[in-house]
């Protein structure tokens, strides 16, 4: 294990400005990619993401480089590059605030259960509850 660096795992929740649905099935794929495309870039290739029609979830190693901060612009910028690139027309805009919470070794499997179950949550739960349970 490097010193100076603990591994913290990250989950990550952030949402188009307004909450506004914007992402249908051909958004979805693209966006699905440029995250695959940067899991596949960090050091340990591993992370997992839900995409829905107006937030992502994303569970990954925070890069020892990264504010947390960082992490959640990053995200956001490779995914309109990718978008503009792909010729998507439409306007994407990220709300400012978002939901971010470090995740034990131990809860790892449990944390990445409930990012891939999103879909069937969301059918019960809306997004604006959701952010109020976690606090936005």
């Amino acid at each position: 294990m490097r010193s100076g660096h603990s591994e913290i795992w990250t989950h990550l929740v952030f949402s188009t400005k307004g909450h506004l649905e914007i992402f249908d099935t051909s958004c979805i794929l693209i966006i699905r990619q440029a995250i695959l495309d940067y899991i596949e870039q960090i050091e340990d290739k591993q992370g997992t993401f839900s995409i829905l029609s107006n937030h992502i979830h994303l569970l990954v190693k925070l890069p020892e480089n990264m504010s947390v901060n960082q992490l959640a612009r990053t995200i956001q910028e490779l995914i309109v590059n990718r978008l503009r690139q792909e010729g998507w027309r439409g306007t994407l805009e990220w709300e400012e605030d978002y939901h971010a919470h470090s995740v034990s070794w131990n809860r790892l499997s449990s944390e990445k259960s409930l990012i891939e179950r999103q879909e069937i949550k969301h059918k019960d739960l809306s997004l604006k509850d959701e952010l109020k349970f976690l606090g936005l």
